[in-house]
């Protein structure tokens, strides 16, 4: 059986008719466009724009008042084609359609984005994450609303920020550690002395309290203190981060494998914390 050809996007198609037509005319040695075969393309272009290219983009919510400038530009096209006009008219029509190219594929992007992030959100979570938001939501709950808010930001298709989502991670790990381990009860633990410039516990202090209260050694305490400093860290660099105009995409898509990164790290120690490998969440 033949493979079945993917159906082109009328869009798209609409452009290679545009660049079929002006490299046609291009190659023709006339100063006017007389050739009946080159005027049915012209012809062809107007309609696959007018009949499917425009309302396919006005079906996906591109408003009318972006068109203005290739609808008449596409109409120009048409009375051109009606006669035998100069190639210098058609390649000057040509090409200021094309200029206006990349402002309609922005408004495109733009639309589909913008629906994209207002769909809802279906996530599934792994096993670890389940057990994980079940326990927050459970002993801390406004913790447990923002883990659930992280899963929908990197299951979300179309998401262009996720500073909010590296702030959302820093207050996991701060609210849980300050419901298992209170200032208080660190501060008066045995050999409990406050770091250099801090009036209170740090959020690695609070961490070593926890896990020192289960009876864990210094060797069972480094992996834990690890994940918190790449924790701290990449939470406070992905926090930081300012978007490149540049290359946005880039930015945005590497942003979304730091913050991946970081949740991992993140799953690791609240794993720990709240012994969700051991303990059946009820």
């Amino acid at each position: 059986m033949a493979a079945r050809k993917a159906k082109i996007d009328p869009w798209e198609l609409f452009w290679r008719y545009v660049g079929r037509l002006y490299r046609g005319i291009l190659r023709s040695r006339a100063a006017n466009v007389n050739s009946e075969h080159l005027r049915t393309q012209a012809r062809e272009t107007v309609q696959i724009y007018f009949r499917q290219a425009r309302p396919e983009l006005v079906k996906l919510g591109v408003s009318d008042s972006h068109f203005s400038e290739m609808d008449e530009s596409m109409q120009y096209l048409l009375q051109l084609s009606s006669a035998h006009n100069s190639k210098s008219s058609y390649l000057k029509t040509l090409k200021d359609l094309r200029r206006s190219r990349p402002k309609l594929d922005a408004v495109k992007e733009l639309v589909i984005g913008s629906q994209a992030i207002l769909q809802p959100t279906v996530f599934s979570p792994s096993k670890l994450e389940a057990q994980i938001l079940q326990t927050l939501e459970k002993m801390v709950p406004s913790a447990g609303l923002s883990y659930r808010q992280v899963l929908q930001d990197l299951e979300s298709v179309g998401r262009t920020s996720y500073r909010g989502t590296a702030s959302e991670l820093r207050e996991i790990v701060r609210e849980t550690l300050n419901h298992l381990a209170p200032d208080e009860e660190v501060i008066n633990a045995l050999g409990y002395k406050p770091e250099e410039g801090r009036t209170a516990p740090t959020m690695r202090q609070k961490a070593k309290f926890i896990l020192k209260a289960r009876g864990l050694g210094d060797t069972a305490l480094k992996p834990s203190q690890d994940a918190l400093k790449i924790v701290e860290a990449g939470i406070a660099a992905l926090a930081r981060s300012v978007y490149d105009r540049g290359s946005l995409s880039t930015h945005v898509a590497s942003t979304r494998t730091g913050i991946a990164t970081v949740k991992n790290y993140t799953d690791a120690l609240l794993a720990e914390l709240l012994q969700t490998t051991t303990k059946k969440v009820s």
